[in-house]
């Protein structure tokens, strides 16, 4: 039996919720206790990675819960485009800190300080991968209830 919008939408949070803390969990016990001066396995492509086996996750999901008109037809991602508009800040953001993060000028290495950027980095990359899932998430609704953003706009005449 298909599960209702809220449920499907409640599985999405808790696959979300379960990604961030998989990949992001040490972030807080690294910066106050670790220090850790390199970005490690939080890479920037790590944020696809992630949004990859949401991606997977959402797909498993709908095999079961399409709407009736759209049983057995692949899962279409509508604005999946629309995630590098919406996130493209933050990218850039996450761009500018990760330079700083690799990139240890000499009165970081004197002073042991670069794990203030290090931490910076990894705290926007945990943003800009949650701003990602979120994107996701919403989309995949908009399929699983047919209520798209195009569509709303047709309904109350534009406005």
């Amino acid at each position: 039996m298909p599960l209702s919008a809220k449920q499907i939408e409640n599985l999405c949070l808790d696959k979300e919720h379960e990604l961030i803390e998989k990949y992001f969990g040490n972030l807080i016990r690294e910066a106050a206790f670790e220090r850790l001066d390199t970005i490690g396995e939080y890479t920037l492509d790590l944020p696809l990675k992630v949004e990859n086996e949401y991606k997977a996750f959402l797909e498993e999901i709908w095999k079961d819960n399409a709407p009736d008109d759209m049983k057995g037809t692949p899962l279409k991602f509508e604005e999946w485009t629309l995630r590098d508009i919406v996130t493209e800040d933050d990218r850039e953001a996450v761009a500018r800190a990760h330079k700083k993060a690799t990139t240890v000028n000499l009165w970081e290495r004197i002073t042991n300080s670069n794990y203030k950027d290090v931490a910076e980095y990894k705290g926007l990359l945990k943003v800009y991968t949650e701003e990602l899932l979120a994107t996701a998430r919403l989309d995949f609704m908009e399929e699983i209830t047919g209520n798209h953003i195009s569509n709303k706009a047709f309904d109350d005449g534009g406005k």
